[in-house]
């Protein structure tokens, strides 16, 4: 059996029940068993993310870096090699200053994308973006908790493109996902579903199509459903943990960087989607 975790992150500065969760547990067949589906504080998803134990997979919707242009403008020299490094450096950044550092690089450079987000996410926008939605608050707070995660609990984690920790049979998986990028490589609605007169419609289609278009039996989806059609933060969380049961079944649907790529994934993130 492996534990699968899909997270719809809070945009809010404030530490408010604002980040959704998914739990289940894949089994040896394939399917997908839901156990819970409900509002967190961060702080409870840390708690939760520090005792869970392999094999498991982690799928979070926040961007796991920054900008490289970004970066460097954070750091005295180059930045470092790999996301893990700007981490401790953003950490170590008060949230002031970083929103400052933030207003500074943009009135001269504009909101860049990461490369991977910009040759194929293109309907994501930036990490540094501050309205609708807040992705830099996003950003600090997720960062903020991949930090402590590691400094407290080095070696139990696998995050991709990073190679898997030296020793380490089975990692807990995290992994950088968008569920909007999930449902437009499922052939699901990507759009719409948010908010709109037809956002209930487009809920239920992904709702009734999920399963089938990801190739994951959800034996107990409708233990979710309401809550689903009801609130698009928790649809999130599902399709995140969806996307996380996918990866654990077959990594190799998804698009990963190549290695024209991957240095510029391993210190920006990436978001990962069936290709």
């Amino acid at each position: 059996m492996t534990t699968i975790i899909g997270v719809d992150f809070s945009g809010a500065w404030s530490d408010l029940n604002k980040t959704w969760v998914a739990q289940g547990t894949l089994n040896p067949a394939g399917s997908l068993q839901f156990r819970c589906v409900r509002d967190h504080r961060r702080m409870d998803l840390y708690e939760l993310l520090a005792d869970i134990q392999p094999p498991a997979v982690v799928a979070m919707d926040f961007p796991f870096g920054v900008p490289a242009q970004f970066a460097a403008q954070l750091v005295d020299g180059p930045p470092p090699a790999a996301m893990s490094g700007m981490w401790k450096i953003i950490s170590d950044t008060h949230s002031e200053d970083f929103i400052a550092a933030r207003h500074r690089f943009v009135d001269v450079h504009g909101e860049p994308k990461r490369a991977g987000d910009l040759k194929y996410h293109r309907e994501s926008y930036s990490p540094l973006h501050i309205v609708n939605p807040v992705m830099l608050a996003m950003t600090y707070a997720g960062v903020y908790l991949l930090h402590r995660l590691h400094k407290e609990r080095p070696n139990c984690w696998h995050v991709p493109p990073i190679a898997k920790p030296i020793g380490t049979d089975a990692p807990v998986t995290l992994l950088e996902t968008m569920p909007g990028a999930i449902l437009k490589a499922l052939e699901l609605p990507y759009k719409g579903y948010k908010g709109g007169r037809r956002a209930l419609e487009l809920r239920t289609r992904i709702c009734n199509g999920l399963a089938s278009q990801s190739g994951i039996p959800l034996p107990n989806l409708d233990l979710v459903r309401d809550k689903c059609l009801a609130n698009d933060d928790c649809l999130d969380a599902v399709v995140a943990a969806v996307g996380a049961a996918m990866w654990e079944q077959n990594y190799q649907r998804f698009r990963c960087p190549d290695e024209d790529e991957i240095a510029a994934a391993r210190l920006e993130g990436w978001i990962y989607a069936p290709g």
